[in-house]
């Protein structure tokens, strides 16, 4: 455990280091024959804030899992495999960090298989068998439609590479229709958008929920991803803008008034949850450099909170066994060091004096920016309260499931518990860094150095 946690420790420095410095490298590992081209790996103020998060909540992550997994293995029957369990954690991590960095097609496709691939194995032996499925059942299900992401996205990738002869995207200069929208519908498939989300309650349920919490920061790095491919090639997003934008809040809204409905399972609900809150990385994609910003902002903070609750699931199931919302209630009097992080969570999903905050005004902004002078005034104010109804039922359904699982009378036989401090400290750490970053120097080094690495590669 703590040999794999220090080793996000150094890139969590690196990533804060080069913010503060806002500068930008190219750094080459390779070439090969056409058209792949040369291999490179970014490293900008977009790359740095995304790996600055993966970073942190890798840490967190990695010392939270090991008192929630010694308990996992017990009720499995099985011998405490924290070798193999962390060689899979490290790795998926590790497979987004390559992402994140990765300035080739090839390399991102890499990086998506390594993600896939390690979190199924993660499922298979040690996930949960839910709502009448097994967690085999559900490990297929979620190879499956991955693998349909990763194999859009690579044809996509294939026909670029032959348009441009490389993969690399420092050369890329054409981007026909096509090759766009393959990727797109790919990793709206994994991000996951409206529709193709079905996906993610199954598997967020069924994973071990140290994983699930990783795996709500893995789909939002399909907009990254996407960003990364807008920066240099725009006119797909420009050209399909409303149509995205309509898709995406209509979408938003509808998942954000069905998170209620689950409250037969704690890990469903915050599932639903990450598909409503995906949403806002859409909205940003579509909305040119300050949705960029906001979509990044968004992210860090959608990920710190998630992280937070996903572990206070975790939390519940270690000292009580339970995931029926319906069964809980008041856990605040036997828990209150969990339900004080779980409250820090609500806040980094909701925009309550976190880094969403400062996301949300820039998602705005990014609308004023971009549809105002282009669209008449009545699509501009539909749009605008479209938005402004998904941050509100953001709020709503948080901390509406806030009362629900740490407030009001038990319905549950309970007790008080010390809980291990490997379960808590992690959280609070993640919950007052989505606060700090709301604030300066920690939010104007963010924002600086992004908008200089989007106008640099646009440029």
């Amino acid at each position: 455990m703590i040999i794999t946690s220090a080793s996000f420790a150094p890139l969590f420095v690196y990533a804060s280091y080069l913010l503060a410095l806002s500068k930008t490298y190219l750094i080459p590992l390779g070439y090969l024959p056409k058209p792949i081209g040369m291999m490179y790996l970014i490293s900008d103020g977009l790359s740095n804030a995304f790996g600055l998060a993966i970073a942190l909540v890798g840490v967190a992550l990695e010392i939270a899992s090991y008192p929630y997994m010694k308990h996992r293995f017990h009720v499995l029957e099985l011998p405490e495999q924290f070798d193999v369990y962390y060689l899979l954690f490290t790795l998926c991590a590790a497979s987004m960090e390559l992402l994140i960095y990765s300035y080739n097609l090839l390399l991102m496709y890499i990086a998506l298989e390594v993600s896939l691939i390690t979190p199924v194995i993660l499922i298979y032996y040690y996930g949960y068998d839910t709502q009448g499925r097994s967690r085999r059942w559900i490990a297929l299900l979620y190879f499956v439609y991955g693998m349909l992401a990763s194999t859009l996205f690579l044809i996509g990738a294939v026909l670029v590479a032959l348009e441009n002869n490389t993969m690399d995207l420092a050369a890329i200069k054409n981007i026909s229709l096509i090759a766009w929208a393959l990727m797109f519908i790919g990793l709206l498939i994994k991000l996951p958008s409206f529709g193709p989300h079905v996906w993610i309650p199954w598997v967020h349920g069924s994973h071990p929920t140290p994983v699930a919490a990783l795996i709500s920061g893995l789909v939002g790095l399909m907009a990254y991803v996407l960003a990364r491919i807008y920066i240099i090639s725009p006119y797909f997003i420009d050209e399909f803008r409303l149509p995205i934008l309509i898709y995406a809040i209509v979408g938003g809204i509808i998942i954000s008034l069905g998170v209620i409905r689950h409250q037969y399972h704690y890990k469903w609900l915050l599932a639903y949850s990450t598909a409503a809150n995906s949403t806002y990385l859409l909205i940003g994609l579509a909305l040119g450099s300050y949705g960029i910003l906001g979509l990044t902002m968004h992210y860090i903070s959608h990920l710190f909170g998630k992280t937070v609750l996903f572990m206070t699931a975790a939390s519940i199931i270690v000292y009580y066994e339970e995931f029926d919302i319906r069964k809980m209630g008041g856990l605040q009097t036997y828990i209150p060091s969990v339900g004080a992080a779980a409250v820090l969570g609500w806040m980094a999903l909701s925009g309550v004096l976190t880094l969403s905050m400062l996301a949300e005004f820039y998602l705005f902004l990014g609308l004023v920016n971009v549809i105002l002078p282009s669209y008449p005034l009545w699509v501009f104010i539909g749009l605008a309260v479209g938005l402004a109804a998904i941050f509100v039922l953001t709020g709503y359904y948080g901390f509406w499931a806030l009362k629900q699982v740490f407030y009001g009378q038990p319905r549950g036989n309970y007790h008080k518990v010390n809980v291990d401090p490997k379960l808590v400290i992690p959280l609070y750490v993640l919950g007052l860094a989505a606060i700090i970053l709301l604030f300066p120097p920690a939010s104007t080094y963010i924002v600086h150095s992004i908008l200089m690495s989007i106008g640099m590669i646009m440029r």
